[in-house]
Formats: C-alpha cells, sequence, structure tokens
C-alpha cells in the first residue's frame, strides 16, 4: 500500500450508478467533506447525477458486469490508480466493489467498501469476499445480513449510521 507524502489523501471512489440513489449522494457527500478538508477526490461511476464541485469525475460503466467489461474496468482503474497516485480505493456498490478489491490488489493501494444496503446471496457471493477486510455498513441490520448471510468475519465490518450531514 502507498502512503502519501502530504497529509492529503488521494481518494478514488467507486460506483455503479445508470441513476441517482441514495449511494451516490452519500460517496458526493463525503467527497465535499473530504475535499474541505483538503484531500483529493476521484469518482468513477457510470453516470453522475450530483455536483461535485473539486472532485475529478470519470465515466466508466461499471455496472456492466460482463467479463470482458469487468477486465478491462480493472485494469482502468488500476491504471487510474497509477497514474494519480491513490491512496484508497472506496468502493460504494456490489459491482464497483468485484472490480476494487481486485484493482486494489493489482494497485497495491489500500480499498475500503460500504454496504449501503442487502446483498444477493448466492454460492459465489458466499464463498468470496468482494468487499475487502475494511467494510462500512450503514446499520447493525446490514452488519449483521453480511457476517450471518454471507460469511464475512465481523472483525472487517464497522458500523458507521449516516454519519454525514
Amino acid at each position: 500500500m502507498r502512503i502519501s507524502i502530504t497529509n492529503a489523501m488521494r481518494i478514488l471512489h467507486l460506483l455503479s450508478q445508470t441513476h441517482l440513489t441514495g449511494a451516490e449522494v452519500y460517496a458526493a457527500e463525503l467527497c465535499r467533506q473530504q475535499l474541505a478538508e483538503g484531500d483529493n477526490c476521484w469518482l468513477v461511476s457510470d453516470t453522475l447525477s450530483v455536483d461535485l464541485p473539486g472532485a475529478s469525475y470519470i465515466p466508466m460503466s461499471i455496472d456492466n458486469r460482463r467479463y470482458l467489461n469487468r477486465l478491462r474496468n480493472i485494469i482502468g482503474v488500476v491504471r487510474l490508480c497509477k497514474q494519480h497516485n491513490i491512496d484508497v480505493i472506496h468502493a460504494h456498490s456490489r459491482a464497483a466493489s468485484w472490480i476494487a478489491n481486485i484493482a486494489a490488489k493489482r494497485a497495491r493501494v489500500g480499498y475500503v467498501s460500504t454496504v449501503h444496503g442487502r446483498q444477493k446471496v448466492h454460492p459465489s457471493s458466499r464463498s468470496w469476499n468482494i468487499y475487502g477486510r475494511h467494510i462500512l455498513a450503514v446499520c447493525d441490520h446490514i452488519a449483521e445480513h453480511l457476517q450471518g448471510e454471507l460469511n464475512i468475519p465481523r472483525q472487517f465490518i464497522r458500523v458507521v449510521r449516516n454519519g454525514i450531514g
């Protein structure tokens, strides 16, 4: 993992947004606060519906789950991390977490994910943790769901109730 020489973090927020959702509003408000504290933010998503002055928006078809597209997205995110000396990738959706989990390892940067809602439970989601070792759940119910239904160790999960506002 790369450490920034200055106090300013270089954060890449990754979302799979095709329309406005709470996850996008949450990520945008988090970016605003990070920018106000002197951090640098990039937001990568299919679309961006909110105004985010000071952050760089990079369109990428994260929502497209086709294998070849995911491979292209992983390569693109790794390239962005290296080009902009990103310190941490913050994923805000299941599709974004799938890409970020691999890209962060390849780029050797930190990785955190926020889970905003219940996730689909199927054999692959129970056997492979795409959310990493630093997971923020928006409520206790989501934390219990991640641990109980997706087999994610509780020590990887922190509950952060909408502390933004």
